[in-house]
């Protein structure tokens, strides 16, 4: 892992190959929305040679130190009727909004963020993501983990979300 506080940069390139280029060890190339994005795990301020530099993140929260590592890397178009399960992760989960809006339903609060944002929470955090707004939304979704342990997980999670994004 690289030393210091972490963001994800998103930076877009003309194809894959100018990605692989100019990725790190800890970076993945990801063709979605139309456009070869190149993700990288780095200290704030960074930029890489012949990519066009789209947004950071904030510091993440805490990465859970491990052995090894895993990204998980996605495009996730959901429309308002999708249902995404109470669920955690080992590692914590950042998302960069392509279109529209969501909600997500934290233990102690509740963070929003619409197309051009990006939004994390903790590891270890039970969550309940919502889709809100009136279109679908489309957004790259990463989560950082130990690579011992699973990714996300569904079950033995003692919470209940009390509906707070919709109101």
């Amino acid at each position: 892992m690289p030393p210091g506080p972490l963001v994800w940069r998103f930076e877009n390139f003309a194809n894959p190959a100018a990605a692989q280029g100019a990725a790190t060890p800890t970076s993945a190339v990801v063709e979605a929305a139309g456009k070869v994005w190149l993700v990288s795990l780095s200290v704030q301020g960074g930029h890489s040679k012949g990519g066009v530099f789209v947004t950071e993140t904030e510091p993440l929260p805490p990465i859970p130190s491990g052995p090894t590592y895993e990204f998980i890397v996605a495009e996730a178009d959901l429309g308002s009727e999708a249902n995404v399960r109470v669920h955690k992760h080992s590692g914590p989960e950042t998302w960069y909004l392509l279109t529209g809006e969501q909600c997500l339903e934290l233990p102690d609060r509740v963070v929003r963020a619409r197309a051009g944002q990006t939004m994390s929470a903790p590891s270890e955090t039970p969550m309940k993501l919502n889709i809100i707004g009136p279109t679908n939304r489309d957004a790259l979704f990463l989560v950082v983990h130990d690579s011992s342990k699973p990714w996300n997980t569904f079950t033995d999670i003692d919470w209940q979300p009390k509906d707070l994004c919709q109101k």
